[in-house]
């Protein structure tokens, strides 16, 4: 069997963009296959977002709360589309650190689509068979549904929804 790369690393997430980066950085051949944005799920709809929000909020609590340290200020007047938008900056920020090119830069193939195994030494994406000594699968999670009845019709967001209202009077109805 002849090899094309030493590593394949299905899934642009957290793990995948460290294995990608360390296997690169000993210099094997490294592919990294990504179906949507590298950054996955915790710097797009987790961790970063998520963080990103609940220090504005503390911010806005401690502005609030205030008094008990003697100072006196007004209530704070929260708009939410400029804090979603301060969320927005703060992942893009760090997007620039899980870019295309700063992997390519690496000597990483960076290879956008799904696919599939051919068999135990090959994965499929795009047409292109990619033939490996290891393969990684980091492709990550997404939300399901818990079955609890009436949640569909009270309506709901999951965290791929969440940090994209604008409005505080957002009803997740509207999205159904």
């Amino acid at each position: 069997m002849s090899v094309e790369f030493d590593l394949v690393v299905i899934g642009g997430g957290s793990a995948g963009l460290v294995a990608a980066s360390a296997g690169a950085q000993i210099n094997a051949r490294v592919a990294l296959v990504e179906k949507h944005l590298l950054g996955g799920d915790c710097l797009h709809y987790g961790c970063v977002p998520s963080k990103s929000l609940i220090h504005a909020a503390q911010i806005a609590y401690n502005v609030k709360t205030a008094s008990r340290f003697g100072i006196y200020t007004n209530e704070p007047s929260i708009n939410l589309a400029e804090a979603m938008g301060h969320v927005s900056n703060v992942v893009e920020t760090i997007q620039e650190h899980d870019s295309t090119e700063r992997f390519e830069k690496l000597g990483v193939d960076v290879i956008y689509g799904t696919g599939q195994f051919v068999d135990e030494n090959t994965f499929e994406v795009n047409g292109r068979q990619l033939k490996a000594r290891a393969f990684l699968i980091a492709t990550g999670s997404r939300p399901t549904l818990p079955p609890v009845e009436g949640l569909k019709d009270a309506g709901f967001l999951t965290n791929e929804q969440v940090f994209n209202v604008k409005d505080r009077r957002y009803h997740a109805k509207r999205r159904l």
